[in-house]
């Protein structure tokens, strides 16, 4: 889809300026639909009230955070969702009629649709267009066959990735809803960007979704608000007559604002989840002088102002009660309703089952009769059922959940991106790995998304009735630029010149493949072990292994995890010894310090030792200079480098042997710099070469 053109009345600000005014005024078959969507999707009326219009663009805004060049510009999205909505059915069934919105978590997709469906329901659209909103979910293929005048009608579908027929199974389901799409004028389809099947560029700069082919399909990312946005949406929020969404007291419109001012430059999560820059009102209510925000202080506040609420108004409603629940309890009943949603892996709860699952404790048994209000945690729906406000709040409340341990889980709890953002922000993931579902979890992306840096190890299955083994350690990298190559100008000349290398999120081993590591995939494949020279096997890094040894280990390491393990590219590994350092080495210039950090010839004895006995560096690996050279994926060019690809190169084409890296226990400190390289034929074992392991897309 062109960016640049016309716009035409669909959608735009202008009409969502009228529209709350329109809604009011809704009779008769109109009024009962808005009524549906108002259950369905919470209170229509406020959002477009106090909606403020985004932009998109083509490329996710995740590459701007970690470092990238900037995205292709953004445009407002009423302006481009109008150009797509132009024109009736294409005759050409390719896709090109079809839509997909990414966002992560809170970032207004579902808002997005919304409005698009209010404006159609307030009558803004041309004569004869209509439009159907749905959750997707595992009915939805029945509804969408059920919608009659599809070739007049804009199908908007929200959530793939709440959608529980698309569990493991995402380009499969997506095959089947654009199959489903095809009749309809037009299709939007929303979903976290976290989930979404990965988006290439074939050589002509065409966008094209993996497991999709043949289907042009447009892909656009919502872009996080601006100032300018963010500031304008709190100018609705907190009008000067003080009368918010809460009605809350004891703040002027002045200090409200400048209050809210405040909070805006202190929490950079605010611009980019406009879900909790809405809540500024109860953030205001609560926050208590804070400093230190996080994503998951920002929902713990808003948690807890919201029971405080609850308790304000249970307190004036039953004035003669003689005890009522405490916020911790409210707040043990949130999190049941969370872990019986997750174990049934449903989105909602009956009236009925939430009144049990609250009476298991008695003082929490009569809330299933509180009704709740515009701004609650929990929502009712039309079959009197209860769902979250937004998934967000069952992620952070399982998130409690794992944290606080209450309650082991009594199956693993499905890995989703904000859930694991919580937990990495309320001490780290690795407590909590055992108990995690990470099928269809994608590392990288979550890496490229928070910039994050995160320990994984995968398990392998063992054989003949014995128990899992742990695989190699992996720290998970988010991609970036940096400068590769003799930086300083004093190194080797194969080494030059320095030039800018971009690469995307990926993997490499925290330490060096261990003897004991690979004597399991030598038992496991009847191969011989390897000499360990009499200096031990255990924790020392394997020697006397060729490149095609290393790479046979990452093959059969991939096939017993389903993930994708291979050597590191020599730019891989040179990003991860660098850690960030520009000098010679990952800690500096002066070769006076090496031995903190590494193993070579005036320290090792004159043999490997056992890994991690060094610092690591900045990024938590250890062994990256001395103990062993290390095989790397990448043909070996002599003469320097040559005009290689910006973006992931993967080296010459050929060569006269493989590259490797770091120096060994026998090498001086020039030959353990990050930019030092050297080759050996891929076929020779030596004993001063190991291989450490890379984890790509």
């Amino acid at each position: 889809m062109r960016l640049g053109m016309k716009p035409l009345p669909f959608a735009s600000a202008e009409l969502a300026a009228q529209l709350p005014k329109r809604l009011s005024r809704l009779a008769g078959d109109r009024a009962q639909e808005l009524n549906l969507l108002r259950d369905e999707f919470g209170g229509a009326e406020n959002l477009a009230r106090f909606y403020v219009e985004p932009h998109v663009q083509e490329r996710c805004p995740a590459d701007r955070r970690r470092g990238l060049p900037a995205p292709a510009p953004r445009e407002p999205a009423f302006s481009v969702l109008s150009r797509f909505l132009e024109g009736g059915q294409p005759v050409c069934r390719d896709g090109s009629h079809q839509l997909f919105l990414l966002a992560e978590a809170g970032m207004g997709k579902t808002s997005l649709l919304l409005m698009v469906k209010l404006l159609q329901l307030a009558g803004f659209w041309p004569p004869g267009c209509r439009c159907e909103l749905f959750r997707l979910g595992p009915d939805s293929l029945a509804q969408i066959a059920a919608v009659e005048g599809k070739a007049d009608t804009v199908l908007l579908l929200d959530g793939l990735n709440e959608d529980r027929a698309a569990r493991g199974r995402t380009q499969e389901r997506l095959r089947e809803l654009v199959e489903a799409a095809w009749p309809f004028r037009r299709a939007l389809i929303t979903c976290r960007s976290h989930f979404f099947p990965e988006v290439l560029a074939n050589s002509a700069g065409q966008l094209l979704i993996r497991g999709l082919s043949g289907c042009n399909c447009s892909v656009l990312h919502l872009a996080p608000l601006d100032r300018r946005q963010a500031q304008a949406l709190l100018r609705r929020l907190l009008p000067w007559n003080g009368a918010g969404c809460l009605g809350l007291s004891g703040f002027s419109a002045v200090r409200q604002r400048t209050r809210a001012a405040q909070l805006l430059e202190q929490i950079a999560e605010l611009e980019r989840q406009p879900l909790l820059l809405q809540q500024i009102e109860t953030l205001l209510e609560a926050a208590d002088g804070r400093s230190n925000w996080t994503t998951y202080t920002l929902y713990e506040t808003l948690l807890r102002g919201w029971l405080d609420r609850k308790l304000r108004t249970l307190q004036a409603q039953r004035p003669d009660c003689v005890r009522l629940p405490e916020r911790a309890e409210m707040f043990n009943a949130c999190i049941r309703v969370a872990r019986w949603m997750e174990r049934q892996d449903r989105q909602e709860i009956a009236e009925q089952d939430l009144w049990e699952l609250l009476c298991e404790d008695a003082n929490t048994c009569w809330l299933d009769r509180f009704e709740p209000d515009s701004c609650s945690l929990l929502h009712k729906t039309p079959s009197r059922a209860f769902r979250f406000s937004h998934p967000t709040f069952r992620e952070f409340l399982l998130a409690c959940s794992l944290i606080s341990d209450c309650e082991p889980p009594s199956r693993p709890v499905r890995a989703t991106d904000q859930l694991i953002r919580f937990l990495e922000l309320a001490g780290g993931l690795a407590p909590h790995l055992g108990r995690l579902d990470f099928s269809g979890f994608n590392l990288l992306r979550y890496a490229d998304s928070h910039g994050s840096f995160f320990s994984w190890r995968d398990q392998i299955p063992g054989k003949g009735g014995r128990p899992p083994l742990d695989g190699p350690e992996i720290i998970i990298l988010p991609g970036g630029r940096f400068r590769m190559g003799d930086i300083g100008g004093i190194g080797p000349e194969n080494a030059r010149p320095a030039h800018e290398v971009e690469l995307d999120s990926f993997g490499i081993g925290r330490y060096p493949v261990t003897f004991a590591e690979f004597d399991e995939f030598c038992m496991a494949t009847g191969r011989a072990r390897p000499p360990d020279e009499g200096w031990g096997r255990a924790r020392r890094p394997v020697v006397n292994v060729s490149w095609q040894d290393a790479g046979d280990y990452c093959e059969w390491l991939s096939r017993q995890t389903g993930r994708n393990y291979r050597l590191p590219t020599e730019a891989e590994w040179e990003y991860a010894c660098r850690a960030g350092s520009g000098a010679a080495y990952c800690f500096g210039d002066d070769p006076g310090q090496l031995d903190r950090y590494a193993w070579h010839s005036a320290n090792a004895g004159q043999k490997t030792q056992p890994v991690g006995g060094k610092h690591p560096n900045a990024w938590g690996l250890h062994d990256m200079h001395g103990n062993v050279w290390e095989w790397c994926a990448d043909w070996y060019a002599k003469d320097g480098y040559p005009a290689w690809p910006v973006r992931n190169p993967a080296g010459a084409e050929q060569g006269a042997g493989r590259v490797l890296r770091g120096g060994s226990w026998d090498s001086s400190a020039k030959f353990a710099s990050s930019c030092f390289r050297f080759c050996l034929s891929p076929g020779l074992r030596i004993i001063r070469a190991g291989f450490r392991v890379a984890l790509g897309a």
